[in-house]
């Protein structure tokens, strides 16, 4: 039961293992009344799979597509991925794309997955001091008396796109503030710091001030068009090349 910074909402209580650019727009004209410009949305990212050993990894739990934050009713989330196939949890608020590290704590400790910078950017913000083991108790997640606090990388792309990488694992985090990064430059370790029950590495787009967060896959539910450099079925993870 993947879980992030956010707020979460429980629908079953069984856990299931598996589970362009956009045109600006025009220059104005000496014919315009108007000298008011609408800022043209950010240009379309393709974003590489974050994970440097995709064999490693499960997709469980993406986006909540209603944006609607309700109470413990559950009412207002929308409990489908972008190709409306249903989630075995659900999560209200839920802003990312989880990706379950397989053999969990086992796998960690034998060797955890590599989390990858999914586009060149900058650093701009990290955490990575904060225990990496939390997990669930009955139905809550607990950090074993630690601080519910999440390690993180935060990487800001052209136009104020930014990629946030959570749930890392204690002193794993490479890179540091203002730092330049390439695509599949190697970030931290999956872990399971922060308000979550199992390693994983949530994913997250924010488009900043131009836009709201996105889910990166197309698909009925989401956009029509794919942030992902290469976007399989909704079972698969995404394709590792970069742009």
């Amino acid at each position: 039961m993947p879980c992030t910074h956010r707020a979460m909402t429980l629908t079953l209580l069984t856990l299931v293992a598996f589970l362009a650019a956009c045109p600006s727009d025009p220059p104005p004209t000496d014919d315009d009344d108007d000298d008011s410009t609408t800022p043209a949305p950010p240009e379309r990212l393709l974003f590489a799979f974050p994970v440097a050993e995709p064999w490693l990894i499960n997709l469980v739990v993406g986006v909540d597509h209603d944006p609607v934050e309700t109470d413990d009713s559950g009412l207002g989330i929308d409990c489908t991925n972008y190709d409306g196939v249903g989630f075995p949890f659900c999560y209200d608020g839920h802003d990312g794309s989880d990706f379950i590290l397989q053999g969990a704590f086992s796998q960690m400790d034998d060797g955890s997955a590599q989390v990858i910078a999914a586009a060149p950017g900058t650093v701009v913000s990290i955490e990575e001091d904060q225990y990496d083991r939390c997990h669930i108790s009955g139905t809550a997640v607990t950090c074993d008396g630690h601080p519910i606090i999440g390690n993180h990388v935060i990487i800001e792309h052209a136009d104020g796109v930014r990629t946030k990488y959570w749930h890392l694992m204690t002193d794993s985090v490479q890179v540091e503030v203002g730092e330049t990064v390439e695509c599949g430059d190697f970030l931290a370790l999956i872990g399971s710091s922060g308000n979550s029950s199992m390693p994983h590495l949530h994913f997250e787009v924010d488009l900043g001030e131009e836009g709201p967060v996105i889910d990166p896959y197309a698909g009925p539910e989401s956009q029509p068009e794919s942030w992902w450099t290469e976007q399989d079925g909704p079972f698969d993870v995404p394709g590792s090349d970069c742009q």
